[in-house]
């Protein structure tokens, strides 16, 4: 089976029209058939001529698919809405809204809303998910808080405290925590990291009370720490996108 993504070319044969695009939604989040909330049987859902809705063939109790979704009560044709999305998953480094303004032709405004709506949404629906577990192969999960950032204009230290936390060869969660004491640090640990997983920290004091937290915990050399607090600075510095 090919992974490659589909060509502009590709895509554009797929969803030629507003009317592919909704039908396309409705069956994504509901499919062919299900039961309906008034009547209580399983239908099928027609759609409703001139309205993004669809009806019941049984009682004709309507669906909105649009609703709770970014293109809920949106005058931009869902062409361009998917147009859209098409970009975000074909580029590497993320998409302008002036260069959505450009592609599609709608004001900046329009293009910045579109941008941050799929990318709140692309947050929500595939977000960080918890790290490490207790199966015999689950991965470490390595933890380290970094400083990042300098003083701002008064001269006063304007650091914010990073705290990453990363699967060996997995996934990384970072989170901005208000302070470097444990009242700060471990909420966050405890939050996405699963309980009883093997947690590998440096020796500093915020660290050792893991085990009272239901972790196994091992220490690492500050040598060896090194490199994941450069990870998190790389991982928390702003990516400039408008």
């Amino acid at each position: 089976m090919s992974t490659k993504p589909p060509t502009l070319k590709q895509f554009q044969k797929r969803f030629p029209d507003d009317d592919v695009c909704l039908e396309h939604i409705m069956r994504v989040r509901y499919g062919q058939r299900f039961a309906c909330e008034s009547c209580g049987r399983e239908a099928h859902y027609y759609r409703v001529k001139g309205r993004r809705c669809y009806e019941c063939e049984h009682c004709g109790y309507q669906v909105y698919p649009t609703a709770g979704t970014p293109f809920e009560k949106t005058r931009t044709p869902l062409t361009d809405w998917f147009f859209v999305m098409f970009l975000f998953t074909a580029s590497r480094n993320g998409v302008a809204a002036k260069e959505v303004q450009r592609q599609i032709g709608v004001t900046y405004k329009t293009a910045w809303r579109m941008c941050k709506e799929i990318r709140t949404y692309m947050g929500t629906v595939d977000g960080d998910r918890p790290l490490g577990g207790v199966r015999p192969f689950s991965p470490i999960v390595e933890v380290d808080k970094a400083f990042i950032g300098g003083k701002d204009r008064q001269g006063q230290d304007d650091k914010a405290v990073v705290l990453g936390m990363m699967e060996r060869h997995g996934d990384v969660v970072t989170r901005i925590v208000a302070g470097r004491h444990g009242r700060h640090v471990m909420p966050q640990v405890t939050t996405w990291v699963i309980e009883g997983s093997r947690v590998m920290t440096d020796d500093a004091r915020v660290f050792q009370h893991m085990h009272k937290a239901s972790f196994t915990k091992a220490s690492i050399t500050a040598k060896k720490n090194m490199c994941a607090e450069k990870r998190i600075r790389t991982i928390s510095k702003p990516s400039g996108q408008t």
